[in-house]
């Protein structure tokens, strides 16, 4: 007998996974490559990828997401670290988010998010729901803790955390996803330390 229409067999969803780290792997070497190459790198058929993505948008958003879905626990994290000592807590938070983009692939998550995402805006939403907007609520999340402590004096944490994050997030895609290095090099821990300092000169509590 066979399945009712409309229903997708039972490993259907662990196939797609499959494909979606596939198709993550191929935006990694080549962030425009084309539909059908993108199937012949996933070892499959164009139909095939069209039952599981329906075209290359939907397969760009399912990549996307899926590869995402690592970082839950490093943001978790982040929401989570001790506070006692502000400076601590937030040079700390800084350094782990360099380590993290540039040596453990978090920078290539976001070079493939935003070379994807300005040409479709669908891929722009998941970059911004699944990826950036999740780093920058986690930031958040852990000053709005400082600021209830009596740690930190911010009116806004959603704009502090920007504030927070800005310089270094800038500075990481200019060294590495744009390779700024090979002709600018920056000291990245240094900056991170900097920033961190500075904001809590500016939003610090005796």
């Amino acid at each position: 007998m066979g399945r009712p229409a409309g229903q997708h067999n039972v490993d259907y969803e662990e196939k797609r996974a499959a494909l979606a780290h596939a198709v993550y792997e191929a935006l990694l070497a080549d962030a425009t490559i084309s539909w059908s190459a993108m199937a012949e790198r996933a070892g499959v058929s164009r139909p095939t990828m069209t039952h599981y993505f329906r075209n290359r948008n939907g397969a760009v958003r399912a990549a996307l997401t899926q590869a995402a879905s690592t970082g839950r626990r490093f943001l978790g994290h982040i929401v989570s670290m001790p506070i006692e000592d502000p400076e601590q807590t937030l040079t700390t938070l800084l350094h782990l988010i360099v380590v993290a983009w540039r040596d453990r692939g978090v920078g290539r998550l976001h070079d493939v998010g935003i070379q994807t995402g300005l040409g479709d805006p669908a891929s722009a939403s998941t970059y911004l729901t699944e990826i950036l907007d999740p780093l920058t609520e986690s930031v958040q999340h852990l000053l709005q803790r400082m600021v209830d402590e009596g740690r930190l004096r911010h009116p806004e944490p959603r704009l502090g955390a920007v504030q927070l994050l800005g310089p270094v997030v800038v500075a990481l895609l200019h060294q590495n996803g744009l390779q700024g290095r090979q002709t600018a090099p920056l000291d990245e821990e240094a900056l991170a330390r900097e920033t961190a300092l500075g904001f809590l000169r500016a939003y610090g509590t005796p």
